[in-house]
């Protein structure tokens, strides 16, 4: 990853009807980085989506996109909303090459996605025809025709069934992996996960933290945790009763040597699996404001 950012958004407000939006919010996209762009719903994800691409400019505050002001460089960011809309009277083919004519793209880029989408197989195929998934594709391959340096997307696994969407989390992996800054607005985080260099969670229009997961985690002294079928037996342990949560155990980064003592020493068991805390646990506390006892 770079030091140069494709993004970059410092004290930024949004209103509308009076209403503040976007409140001060501040975070930087590097190049060749996956953010993850995570909130409730109204936490004003995508009226910064929109930001960014240009279609609404901000009350105040700064706002840089690929070196310049949003939408002056509309070939080099890519776009994939949430509902995307395409004819359904048209095939595959009909609307790659109309979108290739709209942004200027020879014929040999068309056929490269189509052979790395998968697409190939239902060129012919009207879009009515075709699938959750497959519409997705032909979104995601209209917004990487021109081969932008910035690829938005707006909930771009919703509807797809879980293979469907963790194909599309692995190529969004890979695009990444060529250089290409991804955002992406989700709310599937166990799916994401793996692939986030970064994190920007939002709250009632408000940055409530930004950065890597290991940032986030140390800032708020998330627990990491215990899980797995040995942990059960030990759970009624008066040591280790206080911090269960179901069939897991939550432990402060202090004392996970001690919890690995009493479990193995005085339990015998060594049937666990301990990692940190996740991003469901991040976003609990940070959006939800879930507190550290209860996660």
């Amino acid at each position: 990853m770079n030091d140069v950012n494709t993004v970059e958004c410092s004290s930024l407000f949004f209103r509308r009807g009076g209403r503040e939006v976007l409140r001060d919010v501040s975070f930087t996209l590097p190049e060749g980085a996956l953010l993850g762009l995570l909130g409730h719903n109204g936490a004003g994800k995508s009226t910064l989506i929109k930001l960014i691409l240009g279609l609404l400019r901000p009350a105040s505050g700064t706002l840089t996109v690929l070196g310049g002001a949003p939408g002056e460089k509309p070939l080099e960011v890519g776009y994939l909303p949430e509902n995307v809309s395409f004819y359904d009277a048209m095939t595959v083919q009909e609307h790659l090459d109309y979108f290739a004519g709209l942004k200027g793209v020879c014929a040999s880029r068309v056929k490269e996605l189509t052979d790395e989408l998968g697409l190939g197989v239902v060129l012919r195929q009207r879009l009515g025809q075709c699938s959750k998934g497959q519409r997705q594709r032909l979104g995601l391959a209209q917004a990487l025709l021109s081969k932008p340096r910035l690829l938005m997307l707006d909930e771009p696994t919703v509807g797809l069934d879980p293979a469907a969407s963790a194909l599309m989390y692995r190529e969004l992996s890979d695009l990444r992996d060529s250089g290409c800054s991804v955002l992406v607005c989700t709310h599937e985080l166990a799916l994401v996960e793996p692939y986030l260099d970064r994190v920007l969670l939002l709250a009632d229009g408000e940055c409530r933290g930004s950065g890597t997961l290991e940032n986030l985690r140390e800032q708020a002294a998330l627990p990491a945790l215990f899980s797995g079928p040995g942990i059960e037996k030990a759970l009624s342990d008066p040591r280790l009763a206080p911090m269960a949560r179901g069939r897991r155990l939550a432990v402060s980064e202090g004392r996970v040597s001690e919890v690995v003592r009493i479990l193995t020493t005085d339990h015998a068991c060594y049937d666990f699996q301990l990692r940190k805390a996740d991003l469901g646990m991040i976003f609990a506390h940070y959006v939800l404001n879930v507190p550290l006892e209860k996660l």
